[in-house]
């Protein structure tokens, strides 16, 4: 189940944290492999594209790393669908 553009626009201005990838993980208190992180966060992309019609806001992942690519920061729980659609992935349809 995914949020209707009009969903998301009556929660504005959205007072939800924006997030990328890793700072998800680190929430949930979990080590995922790259693997998993990459696939979340593709998945993450398609959900704001497909919900807000552009593609997320970018940042750098440190300061440290200031000279690397941008990750993707996402709004009002986009992470959480695309982890939860990703898992479900995972584990594929249930056989009786």
């Amino acid at each position: 189940m995914t949020m209707s553009k009009t969903d998301c626009d009556l929660c504005k201005p959205c007072r939800v944290m924006l997030l990328t990838t890793q700072q998800f993980m680190k929430l949930g208190g979990e080590q995922w492999d790259h693997s998993l992180l990459i696939r979340v966060g593709k998945r993450a992309r398609e959900l704001h594209l497909e919900i807000l019609g552009k593609p997320p806001k970018k940042t750098r992942p440190s300061t440290t790393g200031a000279y690397r690519n941008k990750v993707g920061k996402y709004p009002c729980g986009i992470l959480e669908q695309a982890y939860r659609q990703v898992r479900a992935e995972e584990l594929g349809p249930k056989q009786e």
